[in-house]
């Protein structure tokens, strides 16, 4: 609920999804919950995750030679400037590769903060109307936060599925990709995610005869459900499909491209969580 004065029409309500901008509230938002992260990190006698970080932001993003690297307060000045001042797309840049240096240089002791300032992170663009969430590592375009708790929630019951975790984090990669977004290849991997899990259940090679084969592997699911996914997966496999490259890449949107990864993704899930409950998947 909005506040006094946007419920009475004294002050704008915010609508409009913020995709290829940021404006100045958000910005500082995003600064203010960044600007927590110091006094946390004190809080861990000698870790080492803080300099980490900041020296690979100093190397890697702001293209500064290491021997001129100031104190880290310095750095986090660059950083502040960065995200109040910068393109809205290289605010994005920073703090995506900002969570990529921390996640590979965590310790023990900084891995629930990782945790937690992420989900502060995904909060901040839900509340600021930002189309975008982290995915994993990756900022990815999505609308809403249920979009994102699908996303997320498979590629946490695909984590122990050869094949499904690692197609899912390249359907999310090529489609966050903000420079060179690669959609058609999106969509084959988000596919592939969900052929990964069904070739776990059957051991068929295919798709197609995997979904056939689920009744009598013991899964049971509704026939109208079965028979949607067999004309997905006809789509994206005949001689003019995505997977055989005969749909033109321009015909391919993001919209598409995110519709396959979110609806994939939901099969994913819903796969495991019944392979489990009959025995097929630990």
């Amino acid at each position: 609920m909005g506040s006094f004065s946007e419920r009475h029409g004294y002050k704008e309500v915010r609508s409009v999804i913020q995709r290829e901008s940021l404006d100045d509230a958000t910005r500082l938002e995003l600064w203010n919950l960044l600007a927590v992260l110091p006094n946390e990190f004190d809080k861990f006698y000698q870790d080492p995750t803080e300099h980490g970080v900041l020296e690979a932001l100093w190397l890697w993003y702001f293209k500064k030679a290491r021997d001129e690297m100031p104190y880290d307060k310095v750095v986090w000045k660059l950083i502040k400037d960065a995200v109040l001042t910068r393109e809205w797309n290289e605010v994005l840049d920073l703090l995506e590769q900002f969570m990529k240096d921390w996640d590979r240089l965590e310790t023990q002791r900084s891995a629930g903060l990782k945790r937690a300032f992420l989900r502060a992170l995904n909060d901040r663009f839900e509340s600021e109307l930002v189309g975008y969430r982290f995915i994993g590592l990756e900022i990815t375009p999505v609308d809403s936060s249920a979009e994102g708790e699908a996303l997320s929630a498979a590629l946490a019951d695909a984590a122990s599925i050869a094949g499904a975790r690692h197609a899912l984090d390249r359907a999310i990669e090529l489609l966050a990709d903000r420079q060179t977004p690669d959609y058609p290849n999106s969509i084959k991997e988000s596919i592939s995610a969900v052929e990964a899990v069904v070739k776990k259940i059957t051991a068929e090679g295919t798709l197609g005869a995997g979904l056939r084969k689920l009744e009598s592997a013991g899964l049971h699911i509704h026939p109208a459900l079965r028979e949607a996914w067999s004309k997905m997966y006809g789509w994206t496999s005949a001689e003019d499909g995505i997977r055989h490259a005969g749909i033109d890449a321009a015909d391919v949107d993001q919209a598409l491209a995110k519709y396959a990864l979110v609806t994939c993704s939901a099969f994913v899930s819903y796969l495991t969580e019944e392979g489990r409950k009959v025995g097929l998947l630990s």
